[in-house]
C-alpha cells in the first residue's frame, strides 16, 4: 500500500499475522504516526490496513496517560473480526489487548484498551458507561463510505471523543462526503495517496481514463478456488496459443508469466503442476528455452511462476493475488500483450485502486458459466453473486444484526433465500392445489442447450386491471412448474391480458401449470397465443 513490499499485511498468510510489522513497512507515513497526526487514506482491505490501525494506536496509547482507549469503527462485526485478528499480534507484542465489541463481556470491553466493532455497538458501551470516551486517544473510522448507514452513530463518536484524540479515517472510493468528513473532523491530516487524492473529482471530464490499459480480473474467495481459476486461465491460455502457432506463418507458443507472493511461489509451481501444466522456475527458461520445452507439450505454452519482480513479463502475465505496491502491475502492463490478476473477494477493491495508481484500469475477467443458460438454482446463485459485488451491504447488515447475532450468518442467510424464491409465489387457497402433471415437468433441458431457445408466445388472462406484473408471472411460472427463470422471455401485459414469450419446450407444461392456479387473486386461464380470443381478450381496447 505504502510503496513498499513489506507492507501487505491485510493479505491471509500466517507470516503477516504473527510477525511484527517492519520498522521500513511503515516508512512512507512512520512520520506521522510518530507525530500523532491525523491521517486521510484511500484504500480497502488487502492494503495493510489494520496493522497501521495497530501502530497508531500502540503509539498513541503508550504516549497518553494511563487507561487510555483506541477505537476503530467498522461497517460489520464481520469486519470488525478481521481487523482486530490482524492486530492482535501488534498490539499484544506492546502488552494491549484487543476486543470485538459485540460478543465480548462487559468486564473484557471495561479493561480492554483496543475496542473494534460497528458505531452503534461501541456508542451503547459509551453511554452506558462501560468505555470511558474522555480517556479516547485514537479513533478510527475503518472505510467511511460503509459506514454512511451508521452515519449518525458515527458522528455521535466523534464528538464524544473530543478534540485530543488522534482521528484515521479511510475510504474505498473518495467522494464528496469524504471530503466535507476531512474538513471537519480531520483538519490538516496527512493524505495518502497523494495520486488518487490528486484524481479528478466526479462530473469532472476523466480525459484519458478510458484508454488506460485493462487488467482483467477475477476473484475468488478461497485460496484453493483461487489455485483452481489460476490453472483454468491457463489451460484457456495454452489452448489459444496452440492456436495460433498453428497458424500459417505463426512463431513459437508464447510465454506465460505468473508472479506472486514469495511465500507462495512453492505452493502455486505444485498447483499448477498437479493441474497439468508445463512450468519452469523463473529464472530457468530464457525466451528461446521457453518455446522449446513448451513445444514439447500439448501444444500451450510453458508457465514461469516467481515472486514480484522475479519474472521477466511475458505475452500473457497473470498476478497471483494482490501485489503489494503499483510496481508489479506497471511494469507487466507496459510489456505484456494481456494482462490477468486473480486475488481474494475482500482484495478486490484494493486491487482497482493499486490499478489506478498504475495508470491502469480494471475490468471482470469472463467467467465460463452464463446466468441464462443455467437451471433456476444455478441462476439464483449468479444473482446473489452479482448482487454481492454490486451492492451496497452495510446497510442491509446493520439492519440484520440483531438476527445475525441470535441465529448466525448462515442460517440467516438461509432463511430470506427461501423468502426471495418464495416472494412472488401465489398462496393457494384451501383446498386448491396445482396440477399434479405441472409439477413434474421434465427437468430444464432447454436452460442447458448450447443454443438460444425458440419461443413460444402464451396468452394468460389477468392483466394491469387485476394489478398483476412481471414479477407476478415469473413467480406464477416458476412456482407452479418447474421451469427455469432463463426460459421465460418478453413480458407484454396488458389491461385485461398478459402475453409471455416462453421457451418452446416446456411451453405446454406451462399451460398446464397456469391453468386453474391464481395470480393476484384471479384464477386465471392460460393457452397459447391465437387459439381464438377469451371475452377478456375481446373488451380490450
Amino acid at each position: 500500500m505504502f510503496g513498499i513490499p513489506l507492507l501487505n499485511q491485510d493479505q491471509p498468510e500466517p507470516a503477516a499475522r504473527t510477525a511484527p510489522p517492519a520498522a521500513e513497512a511503515f516508512e512512507t507515513l512512520s512520520g506521522a504516526i510518530e507525530r500523532g497526526r491525523h491521517l486521510a487514506l484511500i484504500a480497502a482491505e488487502g492494503a495493510g490496513l489494520a496493522s497501521l490501525y495497530a501502530a497508531a494506536a500502540v503509539r498513541d496509547l503508550a504516549a497518553g496517560e494511563a487507561g487510555g482507549r483506541a477505537f476503530v469503527l467498522t461497517a460489520t462485526v464481520d469486519r470488525a473480526r478481521r481487523c482486530a485478528a490482524r492486530m492482535h499480534a501488534e498490539a499484544r507484542a506492546a502488552g494491549h489487548g484487543v476486543v470485538v465489541v459485540p460478543g465480548a463481556a462487559a468486564g473484557a470491553v471495561a479493561r480492554a484498551p483496543i475496542l473494534v466493532g460497528p458505531p452503534a455497538s461501541l456508542l451503547e458501551g459509551v453511554r452506558r458507561g462501560d468505555i470511558p470516551a474522555g480517556a479516547l486517544c485514537t479513533l478510527v473510522l475503518d472505510d467511511v463510505r460503509a459506514l454512511e448507514p451508521a452515519r449518525a452513530a458515527v458522528e455521535a463518536v466523534v464528538q464524544a471523543s473530543g478534540e485530543g484524540a488522534r482521528r484515521i479515517a479511510t475510504t474505498h472510493a473518495r467522494d464528496a462526503a469524504f471530503d466535507e468528513l476531512i474538513g471537519r473532523w480531520l483538519p490538516r491530516a496527512r493524505r495518502w495517496p497523494n495520486e488518487l487524492f490528486a484524481e479528478l473529482r466526479a462530473g469532472e471530464p476523466e480525459a484519458g481514463r478510458a484508454a488506460a490499459t485493462p487488467i482483467a480480473v477475477a476473484s475468488r474467495a478461497t485460496r484453493e478456488g483461487r489455485l483452481a481459476r489460476l490453472a483454468e486461465l491457463l489451460h484457456d491460455i495454452a489452448g489459444r496459443t496452440s492456436d495460433e502457432r498453428h497458424a500459417p506463418g505463426a512463431g513459437g507458443a508464447a510465454a506465460v508469466s505468473v508472479e506472486t507472493a514469495p511465500r507462495a511461489v512453492a505452493a502455486v509451481r505444485a498447483a499448477l503442476s498437479l493441474a497439468g501444466l508445463h512450468v519452469v522456475a523463473a529464472e530457468a527458461a530464457g525466451p528461446a528455452e521457453t518455446d522449446t520445452r513448451a513445444a514439447e507439450t500439448d501444444g500451450g505454452a510453458a508457465v514461469r511462476v516467481g515472486a514480484w519482480g522475479e519474472v521477466d513479463a511475458a505475452a500473457h502475465a497473470i498476478a497471483f493475488e494482490l501485489p503489494p505496491v503499483p510496481g508489479p502491475l506497471a511494469r507487466t502492463a507496459a510489456a505484456a500483450e494481456r494482462c490477468y490478476a486473480i486475488v481474494d473477494s475482500l482484495h478486490e477493491r484494493q486491487l482497482e485502486l493499486t490499478a489506478r495508481r498504475a495508470g491502469l484500469r480494471v475490468v471482470r475477467l469472463a467467467e465460463p458459466a452464463e446466468p441464462a443458460l443455467m437451471d433456476d438454482v444455478a441462476a439464483f446463485r449468479a444473482r446473489v453473486a452479482h448482487a454481492l459485488e454490486q451492492q451496497d451491504l452495510a446497510s442491509g447488515t446493520l439492519l440484520l444484526a440483531p438476527l445475525i447475532r441470535e441465529h448466525g450468518a448462515a442460517r440467516v442467510a438461509a432463511a430470506l433465500a427461501g423468502l426471495l424464491r418464495m416472494a412472488d409465489r401465489p398462496s393457494p387457497t384451501a383446498g386448491e392445489t396445482a396440477p399434479a402433471d405441472a409439477r413434474r415437468v421434465p427437468p430444464d433441458t432447454g436452460a442447458r442447450r448450447a443454443t438460444r431457445p425458440t419461443w413460444t408466445k402464451i396468452f394468460v388472462d389477468v392483466g394491469k386491471r387485476d394489478g398483476a406484473g412481471p414479477g407476478d408471472l415469473v413467480g406464477a411460472i416458476t412456482g407452479e412448474t418447474r421451469v427455469a427463470a432463463g426460459q421465460i422471455g418478453r413480458i407484454d401485459i396488458r389491461h385485461n391480458f398478459t402475453l409471455v414469450d416462453v421457451d418452446s419446450l416446456v411451453a405446454d407444461a406451462i399451460v398446464r401449470g397456469l391453468n386453474g392456479s391464481r395470480i393476484k387473486g384471479r384464477q386465471v386461464v392460460a393457452r397459447p397465443a391465437g387459439l381464438g380470443k377469451t371475452p377478456r381478450q375481446r373488451r380490450e381496447p
